[in-house]
């Protein structure tokens, strides 16, 4: 059954104001899946704000059954770097990202190599990507909208919005309702969505997931795959169980 959130007062940067209800896709597939991905995964191979080692993630991952996971630790390459090979010497998919703070908000970055300068210019970055064929996730995009970080944080504009290549729509960090008025901002403007638990421990680990209709095997074809759309974001609870 689809969820029912409140999606109110979407940024008048929207276009609008809506109080009613908003009823999100079903996030319960019951289509032959290929590949189940935490997209955005922190540790504290790189990022001291996480208590998750690489062994932590990985053991947790098998455990709920994922098929792979993405490291993506703040503005450098390092960990994910780790966290691939140790991954490699497990027989476990891990895929190499990073997470850069800009002046248009976090964005998580794909298929481009190299670390990245904390707080730069949206533009830069994405000169910088798209230069590497890479891909810009705007990340929780509507984190602390409610309550008192929402008098203080400022919120990705439209015009930053339709410059990026997916939004994560599911993050585990962030409330129910954050979650219903990012999946209402991307569907808007029509663009893929994913999920990522955005772990810093491990229970944290698979909250929120992306759901693959064809087998991604590594950077490049996980671009691909989710700018043709091949993706769909899901909480984990939500994903009915089939046979490969």
């Amino acid at each position: 059954m689809a969820r029912v959130g409140l999606g109110g007062r979407i940024s008048r940067r929207f276009g609008r104001m809506c109080y009613t209800k908003v009823r999100l896709p079903d996030t319960a597939w019951t289509v032959r899946r290929n590949m189940l991905v935490d997209l955005h995964i922190h540790t504290s191979n790189s990022s001291p704000c996480s208590d998750l080692s690489v062994d932590e993630a990985l053991e947790a991952a098998v455990e709920l059954g994922l098929d792979a996971v993405a490291v993506t630790e703040h503005a450098t390459h390092h960990g994910a770097l780790l966290a691939h090979e140790a991954g490699r010497k497990k027989g476990f998919t891990v895929f190499r990202g990073v997470e850069v703070c800009t002046t248009g908000g976090d964005m998580i970055v794909f298929g481009a190599q190299g670390d990245f300068e904390p707080d730069m210019e949206f533009q830069e970055l994405l000169r910088m990507v798209r230069s590497e064929g890479g891909l810009v996730i705007a990340a929780h995009p509507t984190h602390g909208y409610w309550g008192y970080h929402h008098r203080h944080k400022g919120y990705p504009p439209r015009e930053v919005l339709e410059q990026v290549d997916a939004v994560e729509v599911l993050n585990g960090g962030c409330s129910y309702e954050e979650n219903v008025l990012a999946t209402r901002m991307a569907s808007e403007l029509g663009l893929p969505q994913v999920g990522g638990s955005d772990a810093h421990t491990a229970p944290w680990v698979g909250r929120c997931v992306t759901v693959f209709s064809r087998e991604v095997s590594d950077e490049t074809e996980l671009v691909e795959a989710i700018l043709e759309g091949n993706c769909r974001a899901a909480y984990l609870e939500d994903v009915v169980p089939i046979l490969k």
